[in-house]
């Protein structure tokens, strides 16, 4: 390489900006972005992991765990939706959680587990009732037996907003993060799979009868690979 070509790469390497690292902002009313950019004045900063590349053998023992119901370190939200569906809370983890964000999942006993993630990924599994209020507590490699998908809740959810509700419901719209989602309206009154359709991979359906708050309508929604693919209302008499 020239003398003139060396000059030039040395310019261009010193003046190339730096990446701007992803952060977590909540604002006053619990709202939650993402961006590669400074939080406004006033919104609370949470730094975030970004995930891992994904690789086949990751995504065949992801699969085959979601299909058995299990959660297990490392698995990404999309796979843990599909595994146990959505849960009955969703909130931000406090420094001593060793996490960045927490999942409650209500099993069929009435007990409660939770799932902390670091980022995108599962970082740790406990039985709510066997730790102390938010400390991580021990991992475990699964979903605590017995547990089942979410039932009803009326907790407030990340970002400790306390307008969850049905009446959040017409914010669903195609394209949007179903954890987020989760976290404004609640679980689900019932769920099914769905299955792979050719070229598009196998997700969830999840349906919300009318309620109040939205008492007139039945909301349908489907999750693949962790956003909401398709919305259906249907006013109900």
């Amino acid at each position: 390489m020239s003398p003139s070509a060396l000059l030039l790469a040395a310019v261009v390497g010193a003046t190339a900006p730096a990446a701007q690292p992803v952060v977590k902002c909540i604002d006053a009313a619990g709202n939650v972005t993402y961006q590669n950019a400074p939080c406004e004045k006033g919104q609370v900063v949470r730094p975030i992991e970004m995930p891992k590349a994904e690789n086949r053998d990751d995504t065949s023992a992801w699969e085959l765990a979601a299909h058995e119901g299990k959660v297990v370190p490392g698995m990404p939200k999309r796979w843990v939706l599909r595994a146990r569906g959505a849960p009955a809370e969703i909130r931000p983890a406090v420094p001593r959680d060793a996490a960045t964000e927490i999942w409650r999942y209500r099993g069929a006993d009435g007990a409660s587990w939770l799932v902390g993630f670091q980022g995108e990924q599962v970082a740790w599994m406990r039985d709510e009732a066997r730790s102390p209020a938010g400390s991580a507590g021990a991992a475990s490699a699964s979903a605590p037996p017995g547990a089942g998908p979410a039932s009803g809740s009326t907790t407030a959810a990340a970002g400790g907003s306390a307008t969850r509700g049905p009446q959040n419901r017409r914010f669903v719209i195609a394209g949007r993060y179903c954890e987020h989602v989760f976290a404004e309206i609640g679980p689900a009154d019932r769920d099914e799979p769905l299955p792979a359709n050719g070229s598009a991979p196998a997700g969830r359906r999840y349906i919300y009868e009318p309620a109040p708050g939205d008492p007139s309508m039945r909301t349908v929604f489907s999750c693949v690979d962790g956003r909401v693919a398709d919305v259906e209302r249907t006013l109900v008499r």
